[in-house]
């Protein structure tokens, strides 16, 4: 199965935004994200017991496909709030 690779400004299921680049690695005219990025606050942020989703970053990532030394992201790596990414960019492919 391939996966689409995660780049600044893709978003996980709750509109959380990846921001933290890797400025050297480009896809489709956007940097990747950086492993481990921050992502913004999205619902329920803000909230009662909702802390998690004000400061996630992304998880998990491809092991076999690396840039700048650590693994890419792709999506259906699941952020630390446990929202999946959902968007990531079509012509840049990531197996597994």
């Amino acid at each position: 199965m391939t996966f689409p690779v995660v780049r600044i400004g893709d978003v996980n299921a709750a509109g959380g935004v990846a921001i933290v680049p890797r400025p050297t690695v480009i896809a489709s005219g956007r940097p990747l994200a950086a492993f481990a990025s921050a992502v913004t606050p999205h619902p329920c942020c803000g909230q009662p017991g909702c802390e998690i989703h004000c400061a996630a970053v992304i998880t998990g990532g491809a092991p076999t496909v690396l840039a700048e030394g650590t693994p890419v992201h792709k999506v259906m790596d699941i952020d630390s709030c446990a929202h999946p990414r959902v968007q990531g960019d079509l012509r840049v492919l990531v197996i597994g």
